[in-house]
């Protein structure tokens, strides 16, 4: 017999008297249950911690070390913060974002770790995203993704809206009144025109150097800017303050505070010359709408339009973000939210900006994309997407969607 056999069988010898035992045990317990004392506390010591929890909250909330205190119990233990801003992990499809905040421009990698390339008010990527346009004051430098400054210029007036040329060798920009095109190694800095619209200059597809942009009195000019030459010239709708071009160069979008026109752009190669025609008022829009941004689609078949809307009818301001139909001017609203959305931004694709069919996109007049849109704020706490912050979309792959800016 073995172990194991010799352990079975003495679990099966029943225990002598069992039930009685049993019996025995339970009334030993109930009586030793019956003649238990029961411990009163004092109340004077109860009394006493409670004075000492009451001095103690009293030290955390009126003490400054106590609001030191409080701050630590709040970040640890507070299970959500009401409109708290969603942190900036990573950039959804990858690819690297420049933001310009009130601190500064921001370098911000797809990991979301990002990096200060000085403090400048303004900033756009190169159509290669080898270089960044920034401007700071009366000075415009172009800056490599490690912040190292390449090369400054100084203007006489302050520096506005800087754009690069679809070949990355031009740059037009406004200095003071006045338009400029400097060569993208900082060369050859020359005025275009002394006099301009406070809007930006946009370059055209139709030439390597071609660029419009709107006179002091509300004239719409085309001009070759490596001759100098005037090539086409139209009424501009008064108070334009934003062009756009399709990217066939069939059409130009102008945008005024309150407004929409388009223009059937004709081009003859042979002459050199380009006759934008008569704008045509695109799309009519409600009394009090504010016109924030506008872009064309790559085909050049829409316009994306990121619109305010006043309160009316006991609704509060809205943003919306409308698409139009170039050809038939039709419109339907894609997006609409409480507040405030100024800017669209995403990714390029061939030197043009994304247009996915569902989720609102940026253009400008040139591929690097100087929009606002989403960005870390440097001035918060955690890197979130706040409002005064503009971004610009460089991009490995081809397309991807974006989003609009909420204030």
């Amino acid at each position: 017999m073995n172990e194991q056999r010799l352990r079975a069988l003495l679990r099966e010898v029943p225990v002598p008297e069992g039930e009685g035992a049993e019996q025995r045990g339970r009334r030993m317990v109930e009586a030793a249950f019956a003649e238990r004392q029961p411990r009163r506390r004092s109340k004077p010591r109860r009394l006493v911690i409670a004075l000492a929890g009451a001095t103690l909250l009293l030290a955390v909330v009126l003490s400054p070390a106590g609001a030191a205190v409080r701050d630590w119990i709040d970040e640890t233990l507070s299970v959500g913060v009401r409109d708290a801003e969603p942190a900036l992990t990573e950039i959804p499809g990858g690819g690297r974002l420049l933001v310009t905040s009130p601190q500064g421009s921001w370098l911000v990698r797809p990991d979301g770790s990002r990096r200060l390339l000085g403090s400048y008010d303004e900033a756009t990527w190169s159509p290669r995203g080898l270089f960044v346009a920034a401007v700071a004051g009366h000075t415009l430098s172009a800056v490599a993704p490690d912040g190292t400054v390449r090369w400054s210029l100084s203007a006489a007036g302050p520096v506005a809206d800087p754009r690069w040329s679809p070949s990355g060798f031009r740059i037009a920009y406004r200095a003071g009144q006045s338009l400029r095109v400097v060569a993208g190694d900082g060369t050859g800095d020359g005025l275009v025109a002394g006099r301009v619209a406070a809007a930006p200059a946009a370059w055209s597809p139709l030439g390597p150097h071609v660029l419009a942009y709107v006179g002091a009195r509300d004239e719409l000019l085309v001009v070759n800017t490596d001759t100098a030459e005037r090539i086409g010239a139209a009424p501009a709708p008064p108070g334009t303050r934003e062009l756009s071009w399709a990217r066939d160069g069939s059409s130009l979008l102008a945008a005024t505070r309150h407004s929409l026109w388009v223009y059937g752009v004709s081009a003859a190669k042979l002459r050199g010359r380009v006759d934008p025609g008569a704008p045509r008022r695109l799309f009519p829009l409600p009394a009090g709408t504010v016109v924030e941004h506008v872009a064309f689609s790559p085909r050049g078949e829409t316009v994306a339009a990121l619109l305010s809307r006043p309160a009316s009818g006991g609704r509060p301001p809205r943003g919306e973000l409308l698409l139009i139909d170039v050809a038939s001017g039709s419109g339907r609203v894609l997006f609409r939210a409480p507040g405030r959305l100024s800017g669209l931004a995403g990714r390029r694709t061939a030197g043009a900006c994304s247009f996915p069919g569902r989720t609102p996109t940026s253009g400008s007049s040139s591929p690097p994309m100087a929009a606002a849109a989403c960005g870390p704020s440097a001035g918060s706490r955690r890197s979130s997407a706040r409002a005064r912050t503009r971004a610009a979309h460089t991009s490995r792959a081809s397309t991807a969607g974006a989003v609009p800016r909420r204030d």
